[in-house]
Parts: C-alpha cells; structure tokens; sequence
C-alpha cells in the first residue's frame, strides 16, 4: 500500500489530471487533510484537490513522477509554506 500524501511531498508534472488539464506545473504540498491538500507551484500558485479518487492519482503521480528534464524541484525555496493567522 501507498503512504499517504503528507506535507512537503512533490507532485510533479500534469499529476495525472488531478488539478485540472491546464496544470503542468511540479507543485509541494504545503497543507493536507484527511480527503483534501493544497499545494504550491514554483510562481506561487496554489492547487486544490479533493476526493479519494483524485488523492489516489495524486499518490501514483508523486511516486512514479519525475522532474522535467531531470532538473531537481526547489519548490518552496521561493515562496513560504501556508501560514494561517494566529500561527496555528
């Protein structure tokens, strides 16, 4: 079995279609629930996703994908991770 998705995971690429057709961007999950994540591309975007059907192809993404052009991610060395005021 698969482990889960957890923070600081990346999902590389079109990540199997989960964040929509137009996405092609490597994202770094920044923030994780039982049934959702958010995660951020290198410009600062944010994708959402939901579902276990959409998790499910988010884990087969992280585990099997790789960067373009064998380049090493260095998200989130641009942007900070997700905050929510009151620093919970």
């Amino acid at each position: 079995m698969a482990e889960p998705l957890a923070i600081g995971d990346v999902i590389h690429e079109f990540a199997r279609g989960a964040f929509g057709r137009d996405h092609y961007d490597c994202t770094k999950i920044e923030a994780a629930g039982p049934d959702w994540i958010v995660a951020r591309d290198a410009d600062g975007d944010l994708s959402f996703a939901s579902g276990r059907e959409t998790l499910e192809r988010l884990i087969m993404a992280r585990d099997e994908g790789k960067c373009p052009d064998g380049d090493d991610c260095t998200l989130g060395e641009t942007y900070p991770p997700l905050t929510v005021p009151g620093g919970y």
